[in-house]
């Protein structure tokens, strides 16, 4: 019953004609909850899983998992709302274009949503789908989509491309051969489509104006396509305003991770859609955030620590591995019910820090106090530059635990904890995500960039490094 209060009224006469009269169970809003309790969701998804096991908190040091095998592979079932579902319904007809954009906070389900719909396209029309990357900061997104695509759908299925137009925009505007650089891709769009009869494209973390063009370009040539986008900052003309969709229900992390992306300022201000609350109530809140502060006082009364900023501290290093030693990262011991317990590969250190290049005055190479202080305390790091393309593909592609080809070929992967720039994983996810403030530069400061951008990986622990001032 969708109508309240028909369905508040049925309930509470079939309450008052019970013998028990129980006054628990009295008011529709009960009603409401137990059907939401025992029959949502009404439908589960199954994708592969780049992250091997996809955990959850059990304890502050164990966790849970909820993954089975197919065929070998690792998949994760994941539990989807009707928000997600009421998009993913829709079929357009044979020769009508297919355009869906999505805009979202962090960990709504935009990133899930596009690789079920190429999985679609891929399995039932066999056809080749072409990932999109249209700037920087979507390297690891636009290499996550890829792999989970050709991951979940396998041999025998349509084929998946990454097209790299990353640098055709620059600060808002077209760059020197930017514009060539897409005209030459739709041209074999076009050649494409001779072929096959209809494109399909996904991009996430798109550039609103490179999809623009890439669209009207294609309708100039009069070529049906299958767009589908996202984005968290994602801009777009007012002409194809008409395509958004926006997903407000947080899937990936805890209430207690989403209410401080809440308080980043593009959500307060309004430039990211603002979350709302999912039809079912979340198991638990999740973990507090854990708080490491970084002491910085003209008294000199600073317990050990050093520099202007986390980063340059190394006592602020020891202080966050000895939090990662509680939480038994790398321990390699076992959770409750079997399960088994986090890896250094399950962190990631992130913030504004400089990480641009590969020289001996970066950041990531001197090494960074911080990485120091990890290192100290037996914590092995994985320094990711942002530029670093083959990087951040392993990056995208890497899981937990070595998959049966690999250990069949003698390759496993080293545990390290990741540290990079809290654009480079954008799109990625940790369970735990150390994120570094850096108030005294005054540009990286956790309301402006690190909830949105860093806080927003952990799908279950923070653990924050605050400048604090005495």
């Amino acid at each position: 019953m969708t109508d309240d209060t028909r369905r508040d009224t049925w309930w509470n006469t079939c309450w008052k004609g019970g013998k028990a009269g129980d006054p628990a169970m009295k008011g529709g809003s009960t009603y409401e909850k137990l059907v939401a309790r025992f029959s949502v969701p009404l439908a589960t998804v199954q994708v592969y899983l780049s992250r091997k096991p996809r955990l959850q908190l059990w304890t502050q040091g164990h966790f849970v998992q909820a993954v089975g095998e197919e065929h070998g592979r690792p998949m994760s079932c994941l539990a989807l709302f009707p928000e997600q579902f009421e998009v993913l319904e829709h079929t357009p007809n044979h020769d009508d274009d297919d355009i869906r954009i999505f805009r979202g906070a962090p960990g709504v389900g935009k990133s899930i949503i596009l690789i079920l719909r190429g999985s679609y396209w891929m399995r039932k029309h066999r056809r080749t789908v072409f990932v999109l990357q249209t700037s920087d900061d979507g390297t690891a997104a636009a290499y996550l989509v890829r792999h989970q695509l050709s991951k979940t759908v396998g041999q025998g299925a349509g084929s998946v491309q990454l097209v790299n137009m990353a640098g055709v925009r620059d600060e808002g505007r077209w760059t020197k051969g930017g514009k060539k650089k897409v005209q030459a891709w739709v041209e074999e769009l076009c050649q494409h489509a001779q072929t096959e009869g209809r494109v399909h494209i996904l991009a996430d973390e798109a550039n609103g104006d490179v999809i623009t063009m890439i669209y009207k370009a294609l309708k100039q040539r009069h070529i049906t396509v299958s767009l589908w986008a996202a984005g968290v900052l994602l801009e777009l003309p007012a002409d194809m305003e008409r395509y958004v969709h926006h997903l407000t229900q947080p899937l990936r992390s805890p209430p207690s991770v989403v209410r401080e992306v809440e308080q980043a300022d593009d959500m307060k201000g309004g430039k990211v859609p603002a979350y709302t609350a999912p039809p079912v109530a979340p198991p638990s809140d999740g973990p507090p955030v854990m708080r490491v502060d970084h002491l910085y006082s003209w008294r000199g009364d600073t317990q050990g620590h050093e520099g202007f900023s986390p980063w340059e501290c190394e006592r602020c290093g020891q202080l966050v591995a000895d939090l990662l030693t509680t939480l038994r990262v790398g321990c390699h011991d076992h959770a409750p019910h079997g399960q088994g317990g986090l890896t250094f590969n399950d962190v990631f250190v992130l913030g504004g820090m400089k990480c641009d290049t590969d020289t001996t005055d970066d950041d990531l190479y001197s090494p960074a106090p911080f990485i120091r202080g990890l290192e100290s305390r037996g914590v092995p790091t994985r320094k990711v530059a942002r530029h670093d393309t083959a990087a951040v593909r392993q990056l995208a592609e890497m899981t937990s635990a070595p998959t049966g080809e690999e250990r069949a070929a003698g390759r496993g992967r080293d545990e390290a904890v990741t540290v990079a720039h809290e654009d480079t994983v954008w799109g990625l996810e940790r369970p735990v995500v150390v994120y570094l403030e850096d108030g005294s530069a005054g540009l990286y400061d956790a309301d402006q960039t690190g909830r949105l951008r860093s806080m927003s990986r952990s799908t279950a622990q923070v653990i924050w490094v605050k400048d604090v001032f005495t």
